[in-house]
């Protein structure tokens, strides 16, 4: 993917939501796009509280009832997972690699696999699932390393989730989502090298941070949200400009 889809999805998905955004013929944002700081999303991204967290799945339109006191339950029994991942950023992390919990060694894929299986239980239903919204909570708590994803997404990306008798693999869900990631982070690899090329910028990480401050302002978006809002307007709604 070449960046300028990352900027032409965003002037997309602001004007959908109502914001004027200065754009060039290919959509690219030709100033940053203005952030409503009051969302349900920033808010959540803000405080981390799990009512929040709850009210942006809300308003994201979440099937599952959710729980804020599972959603708390599990921030809690993970805080060591969470502070071993906090600065870590998708677009510079070897997802291969291992990472230190506590006195243990694990394997970066074991630690997401079993945040992901947790926290897809936040609903007020016993043994309802939701493999949705466990990306976005995951995202909200660690906004530079997870992405979100919706089926459309997941599927579009070949990392549809296996059903066993009439009832979806947990453990699958979570490896799935793994290989999600690993995918989208080779996506996002190539637009930075595509501004590597065309802006003539020599390090990634620089042209990463000019990235996200050049759609939106102060670059209060991470990186991970970029792929995630073009992924939602390409593979969800099925956005033509994004397909040209």
């Amino acid at each position: 993917m070449h960046y300028r889809y990352l900027g032409r999805a965003a002037s997309i998905d602001a004007e959908l939501s109502g914001r004027k955004v200065k754009k060039g013929e290919d959509g690219y944002p030709l100033e940053p796009i203005s952030i409503d700081i009051k969302g349900e999303y920033e808010k959540a991204l803000k405080t981390k509280d799990p009512a929040d967290i709850a009210k942006f799945l809300k308003k994201w339109r979440i099937r599952t009832k959710v729980s804020p006191a599972k959603i708390g339950k599990n921030i809690k029994n993970k805080r060591q997972e969470l502070k071993a991942l906090e600065n870590l950023d998708i677009m510079s992390v070897d997802l291969d690699n291992t990472i230190k919990i506590g006195r243990q060694t694990r394997s970066l894929k074991d630690v997401i696999v079993d945040l992901f299986v947790t926290f897809s239980d936040i609903s007020e239903q016993t043994e309802r699932r939701d493999y949705t919204a466990a990306s976005k909570i995951l995202h909200v708590l660690l906004p530079k390393f997870f992405i979100m994803w919706d089926n459309c997404i997941r599927c579009a990306y070949g990392c549809k989730i296996k059903v066993k008798k009439g009832k979806i693999d947990i453990k699958d869900a979570g490896e799935k989502y793994f290989r999600f990631m690993k995918r989208v982070q080779k996506e996002g690899m190539e637009a930075v090298e595509s501004y590597c090329k065309e802006r003539r910028c020599k390090r990634k990480n620089i042209a990463i941070r000019r990235i996200e401050n050049e759609l939106y302002q102060n670059g209060f978006y991470s990186f991970a949200r970029l792929l995630d809002i073009y992924n939602f307007q390409k593979y969800t709604r099925g956005d033509d400009r994004l397909w040209a």
